[in-house]
């Protein structure tokens, strides 16, 4: 899709998002409306001088699930094709807390890369939650460059692990059968990536890794984020690199949904 193409999908997203009807407030719950979301993140960029070059938006069919990416221009990466990338998330119907995550973007094909915490609210959308909110994308800002530069030293490990096209059936067989990583939608989709892909074709994990990031963007808005991580903890696990544990509860009470907790 080239990036006129990108934009209309956006824009599409962007109307449809800004319809959706927001749930009113009670006692014991305070929603976030999209466009707050998507002002807060955009205020805190300019803020600290960082600009917004490249914007992807997905939406369940009602409009009240969002999830989004926005790229950032940076220096750093070019040389794998990388741009530094913050993610969001929100819901109207308490499927998902506002959440923010860092990463990064394949400049060729806006596949993505997150590998770390995603910074999440408590259960409820309770009190000041517009100053919580904020705090959290600050955070999320201020590791933005330290992420991004770790994600491009993984991306050197991916690149030189080498991957015949036999082990490459093996790992995709792991993901599927024993980890329940893709699903058969998506499994389709890396298959005509293995043979078809017009940047992916060597035989190494990078390659890999972006044929099975290909898929993910059939993923339902609830689930992008979290498999996206999956994903790259697994790819990490296979190439020898230490990767975290995933613990992502379905109602993270946590600061952080692998339980870490992060002081702003």
């Amino acid at each position: 899709m080239n990036e006129e193409n990108y934009q209309r999908v956006y824009r599409q997203s962007y109307e449809r998002a800004m319809a959706a009807l927001v749930p009113a407030r009670t006692e014991t719950y305070s929603p976030v409306s999209h466009t707050q979301v998507l002002d807060a993140v955009n205020s805190n960029l300019v803020t600290n001088n960082l600009n917004i070059i490249g914007r992807r938006m997905y939406l369940n069919g009602f409009g009240t699930k969002m999830v989004g990416f926005m790229d950032i221009e940076t220096e750093i990466g070019k040389q794998h094709g990388l741009k530094m990338m913050l993610g969001y998330r929100n819901s109207y119907d308490k499927s998902m807390s506002v959440a923010f995550v860092t990463g990064a973007t394949v400049w060729i094909c806006g596949n993505g890369l997150i590998g770390g915490d995603v910074l999440t609210f408590k259960r409820k959308h309770t009190g000041n939650v517009l100053e919580e909110m904020n705090e959290r994308i600050q955070i999320g800002v201020d590791r933005m460059r330290e992420d991004f530069g770790r994600l491009n030293l993984e991306v050197n490990v991916l690149k030189e692990f080498s991957l015949t096209p036999r082990q490459k059936a093996e790992v995709l067989g792991v993901m599927y059968f024993e980890r329940n990583l893709v699903t058969p939608t998506q499994l389709s989709v890396i298959k005509g990536e293995l043979t078809g892909s017009e940047h992916f074709k060597e035989d190494n994990a990078w390659s890999l890794y972006n044929n099975v990031t290909e898929s993910l963007k059939k993923s339902h808005p609830v689930d992008m984020i979290n498999d996206h991580i999956k994903v790259h903890d697994f790819m990490k696990e296979i190439t020898g690199m230490k990767a975290e544990t995933v613990q992502i509860p379905a109602e993270a009470e946590a600061e952080t949904e692998n339980g870490k907790s992060i002081k702003g």
